[in-house]
């Protein structure tokens, strides 16, 4: 095939994940192709001429936005510019809407092909976007089951490919190997702490974690913590921990319990099979608007997926160290976890397919 220019953008850690293995994808539909855009480490490894890191993107919070504007809005149009100097056959544009949505618009307009890959969550609030999706994107790429009817009943053509993560549901790793390999004591119960990839989510969430290791550690002898440590952050902590920021997976299916940051981690826990409660805190107005504007009653994807409580949610008023602490006690209970790791096992059976997610957003971007 002929030496194709893709430009991709992905605004956060999960995005890079995800834009990572899509490139993989599509270098087999075509060798040749050269890509460039906006992302992480993990694109970058994978052959993305980086334009911009997602570190500098990395905002989450209506306010928190405003605040960060100049410096966003700058980047959205360094990057506009960038497509013109490029001009990439296709653009495909990973999750992040409020930056790539706009994009969307600015390239429709400039006539540029554009794939959406993993779809802003409009059926839980911002129904309004559906406009930019159906008037500004040729194709658009679905992770989650019911988005396809959803869609269809608003007009849009949508191409479902299962869920990427579903695949880690075959992972399995030695339990033993790696209590060896982190001093842990073979009996200790492994508790992962997975407070956020954003420096606005540590700010507010790892205080409530680190009290809650504190009660924890009050109450039981026999836990060992694992902070799995996202790559564009810094945690300090006085606590006796174990942080890991390569091969994080493998702490997460050996985990007993996990506190989790609601995101894509949750889907991972999940896929994982590490029993987890789920937290999240926003500043007062941000989560005054989201309660105002939102459709869904709940925020971990597990949930949403699931389309009831499969774990336990935690969020603002209700993330505190007796919430947390009370949750993770609960979760060691064998047959707690156990019930949970069977629903679990519905959520992965709903997600997979054996043909490759990755696979198939390549060949559909192609058709």
């Amino acid at each position: 095939m002929n030496r194709e220019k893709i430009f991709i953008i992905a605004g956060e850690d999960s995005g890079d994940l995800h834009g990572a293995k899509l490139i993989e994808s599509l270098k087999k539909k075509n060798p040749s192709a050269e890509f460039f855009g906006i992302g992480g480490s993990r694109m970058q490894s994978a052959g993305l001429i980086l334009t911009e890191h997602i570190k500098n993107l990395n905002v989450i919070g209506i306010f928190e936005v405003i605040k960060h504007y100049p410096r966003i809005k700058k980047i959205f149009n360094k990057t506009i510019e960038e497509i013109k100097k490029i001009h990439p056959h296709k653009v495909i544009l990973i999750d992040y809407p409020g930056f790539n949505l706009r994009l969307a618009k600015e390239l429709k307009a400039l006539n540029f092909n554009i794939t959406y890959f993993i779809l802003p969550q409009v059926w839980a609030w911002k129904e309004s976007r559906i406009k930019v999706l159906k008037d500004c994107c040729n194709k658009l790429i679905s992770i989650i089951p019911f988005e396809k009817t959803w869609f269809a009943k608003k007009g849009l053509d949508v191409h479902y490919i299962g869920h990427p993560l579903s695949s880690l549901g075959d992972q399995k790793y030695d339990r033993k190997r790696f209590c060896i390999k982190n001093n842990i004591p073979e009996d200790n119960k492994i508790i992962v702490l997975m407070p956020g990839s954003r420096k606005t989510e540590i700010k507010k969430h790892w205080p409530v974690f680190e009290k809650t290791l504190e009660v924890l550690m009050s109450k039981r002898s026999d836990l060992s913590f694992i902070l799995l440590e996202g790559e564009n952050v810094s945690i300090e902590s006085n606590l006796d921990l174990i942080k890991i920021r390569e091969n994080q997976y493998e702490a997460l299916n050996i985990g007993d319990a996990a506190i989790v940051c609601s995101g894509t981690a949750t889907l991972e826990a999940t896929m994982l099979k590490c029993p987890m409660i789920v937290c999240y805190k926003l500043s007062p107005p941000t989560w005054f608007l989201a309660k105002l504007l939102s459709k869904v009653k709940y925020l971990s994807l597990t949930n949403l997926i699931a389309e009831k409580e499969v774990v336990k949610e935690f969020l603002q008023g209700d993330m505190n160290e007796k919430n947390l602490s009370e949750g993770i006690i609960f979760l060691l209970k064998k047959e707690n976890s156990d019930n949970l790791i069977l629903e679990y096992d519905k959520l992965i059976s709903k997600l997979k397919n054996n043909k490759g997610s990755y696979d198939l957003a390549a060949q559909y971007i192609y058709d």
